[in-house]
């Protein structure tokens, strides 16, 4: 196998990215570029970044066809979303008006409209998504407070000099 050739610039860049990327396997991608261009085998860098044989093969691949854009994921499919956000959005609405718990809100929405049918944890999601949080059989838009005030907790006295 040919080594990797990198320049100044991308040995910085890669060096970088596997110590400060947020994604975890862009980190390991980086760092697994950067084994193979220090001489280590396609083996020997998927022992130590645990992954398959054919998975650095590909790390390997879509950095000589695409360069540093080849250690990114693409984009992800999957199943599409039930509801729409004017969906959500109404399930939000109905919860700030009327209250009640998931079922109630469910129920009420089924109704009215002629909807795809979502569970409740999907239901108890989307609310958490708009900030409702759950009290007593109700949910309600979650008080927050400014940025710097706090109110102190039991126990929470700072670390001032002791009282006698």
């Amino acid at each position: 196998m040919k080594l990797l050739e990198l320049s100044k610039d991308e040995r910085r860049t890669l060096r970088e990215m596997g110590i400060f990327h947020p994604h975890l396997r862009t980190r390991m991608r980086a760092q697994g570029i950067l084994r193979l261009s220090q001489g280590l085998t396609l083996q020997q860098t998927a022992d130590e970044f645990m992954v398959h044989l054919n998975s650095v093969e590909q790390w390997r691949q879509r950095w000589n066809k695409f360069g540093l854009a080849g250690l990114y994921e693409g984009r992800h499919t999957g199943r599409p979303k039930k509801w729409m956000s004017e969906q959500r959005r109404a399930l939000g609405e109905l919860a700030q008006s009327e209250g009640g718990t998931v079922v109630a809100l469910l129920r009420h929405i089924g109704r009215q409209q002629e909807q795809a049918p979502i569970s409740e944890n999907t239901a108890v999601r989307y609310l958490k998504e708009m900030n409702f949080s759950y009290k007593r059989y109700r949910y309600n838009l979650k008080k927050t407070q400014p940025e710097g005030l706090r109110t102190r907790q039991q126990g929470d006295w700072g670390t001032g000099p002791a009282r006698s």
